[in-house]
């Protein structure tokens, strides 16, 4: 509660488009009057912001109780798996103090990943908790009808962590993997109780699928689109991908649309050419200026990618094709199609048809991105040098007041806001900002040697797993689990780096946080429990 909220009222893509989407919900509106940013981020941000402000609980104070909920369930899981309350308590202390928390652009802002965080956590433990920590207790009917509750529960943190970005994704390996141990284990039963095992394994898939397909069929109630995101639409896809796959004459990195393919795009589609006046005239500049500024890159001629997106959908607002949503998706359709015939009577001027918003490949990509992995890593294990700074909100008096309001306050004051005559600044939250500091010190220099140093315990013990032939146990899977999260968010940060935006960035990094913490302590405990076994196995063969 020392930390009050970093208010960024500019921020009309970010954090003000948030906090703009639960006012609306919240008066009735539903996400308000359709316009490029209705879609562009999920809703389970605003639904949290909304509950939040009903309860009159300061938003941070309510993001960090479901975290430490979200620390305690993980802990006392993991606990319960290694056979260790001493575990359970060190694992809660280190992952409920962890610093990134506390940093003003991880934390402190208004930001999707304040509850991305904990949705994180708890997805992770229910999926150890249903196919890892029972895998072997029962027949699938009768752990079925045990485990109804933390299947339903999985499935509903599902549908919520996928409404609220768009990269869901991260997760699956990780939880592929606890469900590939529970079928292993289940094994010789599948044969007999097939419904029950298939039951169990898709009950959160159908839970998550009924409560995203809920807000799909809200938004086509109110916009007409069956949809949650327009990221993950096919029709905006389709129009991105059709732009991005006319060659260029110069590879630049970062940069989809550059002005030599502006200009075939512009003969070969009528839609295309309707969107000229915004990408030459004052709009591109705006978005070139925008991201060269934030990246502080220089040279600098071009839009680069990760505000191009944001460039192109208001150049199709500037147009009037926002008007509604069906609207919007007949353009993007028709800037598809028009775009695919051109390329089709001038093959030599595109690459092969694609729908995404992934680059084409370029041939450095491979090493770049393992690279930039390198890189994401150490930001991860140092925690960003978990640096604690003052800070102040920024923007229009209007929208640091509705941040105010929707998040139940307190907001950090603005840089220019005149100092009291009398410093009331209490000696209680200065000493607790000096030991948040030095805990995270401490923390940042302990996660930069442990982390690295569990992969290599962990590798080495997957390698004599193998050359064993011996099948994992509980405490290597909840280790891989992590492991595997962890290698996932990395490589995808890494492959943005490289190839789209610059993404070694604490903000994307804080969900992996609590699980970095926890990843050293798991596998450090298990080599010393397996080295104090040994010990004691050789010391009893002594004394016989």
């Amino acid at each position: 509660m020392a930390f009050p909220i970093l208010a960024v009222g500019w921020a009309a893509h970010d954090d003000l488009l948030f906090v703009r989407l639960a006012a609306e919900i919240g008066m009735g509106h539903w996400l308000g009057n359709y316009n490029e940013l209705t879609h562009a981020k999920g809703v389970g941000y605003p639904l949290f912001l909304l509950l939040n402000h009903a309860t009159a609980l300061p938003l941070k104070f309510s993001e960090h109780a479901l975290y430490l909920a979200s620390a305690a369930f993980f802990a006392h899981t993991a606990g319960q798996m290694l056979r260790s309350r001493p575990l359970a308590l060190v694992l809660f202390a280190v992952v409920a103090f962890q610093p990134a928390a506390w940093l003003e652009q991880s934390g402190g802002r208004v930001m999707r990943e304040g509850i991305y965080v904990s949705q994180t956590l708890l997805l992770l433990t229910l999926g150890l908790r249903c196919w890892v920590l029972a895998a072997t207790q029962a027949l699938p009917a009768t752990q079925l009808r045990a485990q109804w509750r933390p299947l339903l529960a999985m499935g509903l943190v599902g549908g919520w962590f996928w409404l609220t970005r768009e990269e869901g994704v991260w997760l699956l390996p990780a939880l592929t993997l606890l469900l590939a141990y529970w079928l292993w284990a289940q094994r010789h039963a599948l044969r007999r109780q097939w419904r029950a095992a298939l039951a169990f394994a898709a009950l959160p898939i159908a839970v998550a699928t009924v409560m995203v397909g809920a807000v799909n069929t809200t938004n086509y109630a109110v916009y007409g689109v069956f949809r949650n995101n327009d990221f993950r639409s096919s029709d905006f896809l389709g129009g991105y991908g059709a732009l991005t796959r006319i060659r260029h004459d110069h590879w630049q990195r970062y940069v989809p649309f550059p002005k030599d393919a502006r200009e075939r795009a512009y003969a070969m589609s009528a839609a295309a050419r309707e969107l000229k006046p915004y990408f030459e005239g004052d709009g591109g500049e705006f978005w070139r200026q925008g991201g060269c500024a934030q990246t502080q890159t220089s040279p600098c001629p071009e839009i680069l990618s990760g505000w191009f997106m944001w460039a192109l959908r208001r150049a199709v607002a500037t147009t009037g094709h926002y008007q509604s949503a069906q609207e919007a998706q007949s353009f993007y359709r028709r800037l598809a199609a028009e775009i695919d015939a051109g390329c089709r009577q001038h093959p030599d001027d595109c690459l092969p048809p694609r729908a995404t918003m992934v680059p084409p490949w370029h041939e450095g990509y491979a090493l770049d991105a393992i690279k930039a992995s390198g890189q994401v890593f150490w930001t991860l294990a140092t925690l960003d040098h978990a640096t604690l700074k003052p800070y102040h909100s920024v923007g229009q008096p209007l929208h640091l007041r509705l941040f105010e309001v929707v998040t139940n306050g307190p907001i950090a004051p603005m840089a220019d806001t005149p100092p009291l005559e009398v410093d009331l600044t209490s000696p209680r939250d200065t000493f607790r900002l000096q030991l948040a500091q030095w805990i995270a010190t401490a923390m940042s220099k302990a996660s930069a040697v442990a982390l690295p140093m569990a992969f290599a315990l962990w590798s080495l013990w997957t390698v004599v797993l193998i050359v064993r032939r011996r099948m994992p146990d509980v405490t290597w899977m909840l280790a891989a689990s992590l492991a595997a999260a962890l290698a996932t968010r990395i490589a995808l940060l890494g492959f943005l780096e490289a190839t789209s935006i610059p993404s070694n960035y604490i903000l994307y990094l804080y969900p992996a946080v609590p699980l970095s913490l926890a990843f050293p302590v798991v596998v450090l405990w298990s080599v010393a429990q397996r080295l104090k076994s040994r010990k004691n196995s050789g010391h009893n063969a002594a004394t016989a």
